[in-house]
């Protein structure tokens, strides 16, 4: 006999099916369950962890697998708010350099929400303070997966490539974001813009490309870019003669 849910096969007098979960009942009947599913349907892996009621992830592959229990709005309410509130615990953890904390917070925020992107950017941001780049790297392509068109996805991979000092790559993933902002000027917050192209010509100029080095600063200036970020950007690339 087949699980009517899953499709597995149900052993002689199986009380519950192997690979959802679910009840067996009289007769061979199945009925669904709210117990933790005991398979992952795409990998078969049995690593599983419960992200939030009747919602869980394989630790294997990162399929999402759902029983019947439905999330309320009132649920989603609840989970939303929590997030919040860690986002801004999270965010006096990083004000005060308490990097390890803010880690910790956000990795909570991530098992309440693992598909949003300001908790997956928030927290490679984390791991990149905290100098683990394939960690960070790890969660803005997570980002990049599900939101393909934020620029401030592309933002932060090619910041980590800059990091390492890998001017080229992280050149390639700011062009991303910045044609994306082009193309629809409303895909981020003003702030993020003009760190965008602060970055940029930051990039370029590490490439030896002053003259796009100046032309983006003079955009990240107009965007609202910090004078302390353009001279420290100037310093670092000495365009003292290019000073804005």
């Amino acid at each position: 006999m087949f699980c009517i849910f899953c499709g597995a096969v149900l052993p002689d007098n199986a009380a519950f099916c192997p690979g959802c979960g679910s009840k067996v009942t009289g007769e061979g009947n199945l009925e669904k369950s709210h117990l933790h599913p005991m398979k992952c349907t795409s990998c078969g892996s049995s690593d599983l962890r419960n992200v939030y009621k009747g919602k869980y992830r394989c630790e294997h592959c990162g399929t999402i697998l759902y029983t019947d229990e439905q999330n309320t709005s009132e649920d989603q309410e609840a989970v939303a708010a929590q997030v919040a509130v860690l986002l801004s615990e999270a965010v006096t953890f990083a004000e005060k350099k308490d990097y390890q904390n803010e880690l910790r917070t956000l990795i909570k925020a991530m098992n309440l929400a693992p598909e949003d992107n300001t908790v997956l950017l928030r927290l490679g941001r984390a791991y990149w303070r905290l100098g683990s780049f394939e960690k960070a790297m790890e969660y803005y392509r997570k980002a990049e997966d599900l939101y393909p068109n934020d620029p401030s996805v592309y933002n932060n991979i090619g910041s980590t490539y800059f990091k390492s000092g890998h001017y080229a790559q992280a050149k390639e993933q700011y062009e991303k974001a910045v044609a994306i902002i082009v193309s629809d000027p409303m895909s981020a917050c003003a702030e993020d813009v003009a760190i965008t192209y602060g970055n940029y010509a930051y990039c370029l100029g590490k490439l030896g490309d002053m003259k796009n080095a100046k032309k983006y600063l003079s955009v990240a200036k107009e965007k609202g870019y910090s004078k302390d970020s353009i001279d420290t950007i100037c310093r670092e690339l000495h365009l003292f003669q290019f000073m804005i």
